[in-house]
C-alpha cells in the first residue's frame, strides 16, 4: 500500500513509547475519557435518527406533505450522497491538520442546526404551506447530509486515534445498542406522537426531539481531550493527490474488491426507504406504526451491536458485515411474503440488525485497511466511490416502485444484497488477518 505523506507525532514530547496494536503511550492516556464521551456522542446521535428516522418517519412525512414515490427515493439519495461523497476531496485539507476537533466542531453544525429548522418549519407551515416546507425540507436535509460528509473522515480519523484498535468495535456497538435501546423508547414515543397529534403536530414533535438529542450529541463531542499533533512533512497538491489514487487501488486488491462489495451492498438497501410506504399503502397498516417499526429496528440493534462488535474486535468484522448483508437480503425478501404488522416488524428487526452491523463494522474495516498515515484517505475513497450507487439507488427503487411495482424493487434488492455477500466471502480477506500476518 502507498503512503501519505503526512505523519503525525506528539507535540509535547518525544515518540512515544509504543504499546499493542500500534497505539502510543501519549494517545492512551485519555483513552477512556475520550471512550465515555465518544460512546454519548454516538449514542445521542443515534438516538436522533431514531426519532427523525429517515427510513421510516422522513418518507411518511415526505407523502403527508405531497410528494411523489420518486421524490421519496430521492431525499435519501442526497442525503446519503452527501454523506459519501465529500471525503476524498477534503481529505488533502484534513490531512494537513495538526488537531482534527475544531474543524469536526464547525462542519458537525450543520447536521444539527437543520433539525430545529425542520421541527418549526413543520409547526408553523406545514399545513399551510406544504410545497414550499417541502422544498425547504429536502434542502436542510442536503445540508444536513453534506455537512456529515465534511466532517466524517476527520471524526472518524479522531476516533481511530484516541480509541485503541481493540476497543474500536465496543464503542461502536456498545454505543449503537444504547442509542438503539433510547431510541426503541424514542421510537414508541413517536408513534403515540404520531397517532395521537394532527398533521402536521406529530412530525414536528418528532423533529424537536432528534434536535435535543443531536444538541446533547455535540456537548459530549465537545468534551473530547485530542492528543495535540503537528504535521511534520506537507501534503501533496491535490491534483498530485488524486493521481495517486488509482496506484493505491491497484496495489490492494481486497480493499478495492471491498469497495465493490459496498457499491453492491448499497444497491441492496434501495427498497428500505419505502418499505414503510409500502406497508401503510400496500398492505393496509396504520401510519402510525412507522413510529413502533422504528422501535422494532432500534430493539435489534441494541441486540447486534454490542455482539457483533466484541467479535470484531477479536476476530475481525468481516463476519459480521457478512450476516449483516444477509439481513438485508432477508429483509427485502419477506417483504414479497408478510401482510400483517408482525410479520413487518420481523422485517424491520432486520433492517435494524443490518444497519446496525453496517455502522460498527464498515468503517472500522475501513481504517484497519489502512495505515495510520493512509486513514483519511482510505474512508475518502470509500465515501467517494461509493457515492454513484448511494446516489442511484434509491432513484432506482423510486422509479421501480413508481413504474414497475414494489415487487420488482424488493427483488432487485434481494438480489443486489445476495452479490455484494458473494463478493465480501470471496474475494475479500478480512484486513484484521491480514495485519496479523503482516500483509
Amino acid at each position: 500500500m502507498s503512503q501519505i505523506d503526512v505523519v503525525n507525532v506528539p507535540v509535547e514530547q518525544a515518540p512515544a513509547t509504543a504499546v499493542p496494536d500500534g497505539e502510543t503511550s501519549e494517545q492512551l492516556r485519555h483513552w477512556k475519557h475520550n471512550f465515555a464521551a465518544n460512546f454519548l456522542d454516538v449514542a445521542f446521535f443515534s438516538l436522533a435518527m431514531a426519532l427523525a428516522s429517515l427510513t421510516t418517519i422522513i418518507p411518511l412525512y415526505i407523502r403527508q406533505l405531497g410528494g411523489s414515490t420518486l421524490l421519496v427515493g430521492f431525499v435519501p439519495a442526497i442525503v446519503q450522497t452527501g454523506w459519501l461523497l465529500p471525503p476524498l476531496f477534503v481529505a488533502p485539507y484534513i490531512n494537513r491538520m495538526g488537531r482534527k476537533l475544531p474543524y469536526i466542531l464547525r462542519m458537525t453544525l450543520g447536521e444539527r442546526l437543520p433539525w430545529f429548522v425542520l421541527a418549526a418549519l413543520a409547526f408553523f407551515f406545514a399545513r399551510d404551506y406544504p410545497a414550499f416546507v417541502l422544498a425547504v425540507s429536502v434542502v436542510l436535509l442536503a445540508i444536513f447530509g453534506a455537512a456529515g460528509g465534511l466532517t466524517m473522515p476527520a471524526w472518524m480519523d479522531m476516533v481511530a486515534t484516541v480509541t485503541p484498535l481493540r476497543m474500536r468495535g465496543k464503542l461502536f456497538g456498545w454505543s449503537g445498542a444504547l442509542g438503539g435501546l433510547m431510541g426503541i423508547g424514542g421510537g414508541l414515543l413517536a408513534e403515540r406522537a404520531l397517532a395521537r397529534y394532527p398533521f402536521p403536530l406529530n412530525f414536528a414533535l418528532c423533529f424537536l426531539g432528534a434536535a435535543i438529542a443531536m444538541f446533547i450529541s455535540f456537548a459530549a463531542l465537545c468534551a473530547l481531550r485530542e492528543p495535540a499533533r503537528v504535521v511534520v512533512a506537507t501534503a501533496l497538491p491535490i491534483k498530485q493527490y488524486i493521481q495517486r489514487l488509482p496506484v493505491l487501488l491497484r496495489g490492494d486488491r481486497d480493499f478495492t474488491w471491498f469497495l465493490v462489495a459496498r457499491a453492491m451492498t448499497v444497491l441492496g438497501s434501495m427498497a428500505v426507504a419505502f418499505i414503510a410506504v409500502y406497508a401503510a399503502e400496500e398492505r393496509g397498516l396504520p401510519e402510525s406504526l412507522a413510529g413502533r417499526f422504528t422501535a422494532w429496528m432500534l430493539g435489534t440493534q441494541v441486540i447486534t451491536t454490542p455482539i457483533w462488535g466484541m467479535i470484531g474486535d477479536r476476530r475481525g468484522h468481516k463476519a459480521a458485515l457478512q450476516f449483516g448483508l444477509l439481513c438485508n437480503a432477508l429483509a427485502s425478501a419477506l417483504a414479497l411474503v408478510f401482510t400483517t404488522a408482525g410479520g413487518f416488524y420481523i422485517i424491520f428487526g432486520l433492517i435494524g440488525a443490518s444497519s446496525g452491523i453496517l455502522f460498527t463494522t464498515t468503517l472500522n474495516m475501513v481504517v484497519e485497511f489502512a495505515t495510520p498515515a493512509e486513514r483519511v484517505t482510505y474512508i475518502g475513497l470509500h465515501g467517494t466511490l461509493i457515492a454513484p450507487a448511494t446516489m442511484l439507488a434509491p432513484l432506482i427503487g423510486g422509479w421501480l416502485a413508481e413504474y414497475a411495482g414494489y415487487g420488482p424493487l424488493f427483488i432487485t434488492a434481494t438480489t443486489c444484497s445476495l452479490l455484494a455477500l458473494g463478493i465480501l466471502s470471496l474475494a475479500t480477506r478480512d484486513p484484521r488477518h491480514r495485519q496479523l500476518s503482516g500483509q
